[in-house]
């Protein structure tokens, strides 16, 4: 089972995909996920991997919460910038 610092970087990794879901969601003109589905998603995603990175946090690691909260900004705006027409 994973612990501490494992979870932790599953945080970071849910934080990063739903930055880039939402960045693609955002760039699309269409979806086939309709926005209520996408917004259930990445939200959850982002509350689980957010609670996920503050418990690695409070575990005196603070790698996870950083890389998480950094990546989600930068995968969501490589989503946007990089959309194709």
């Amino acid at each position: 089972m994973l612990e501490g610092a494992g979870l932790g970087w599953l945080g970071a990794a849910l934080l990063i995909l739903a930055g880039y879901g939402w960045g693609t969601r955002v760039s699309a003109g269409r979806s086939p996920l309709p926005l209520g589905w996408m917004l259930a998603l990445t939200l959850g995603a982002s509350v689980l991997g957010l609670a996920l990175t503050i418990e690695a946090f409070l575990s005196h690691q603070d790698g996870p919460l950083v890389t998480g909260a950094v990546g989600a900004l930068a995968a969501a705006a490589l989503a946007v910038f990089t959309a194709r027409e």
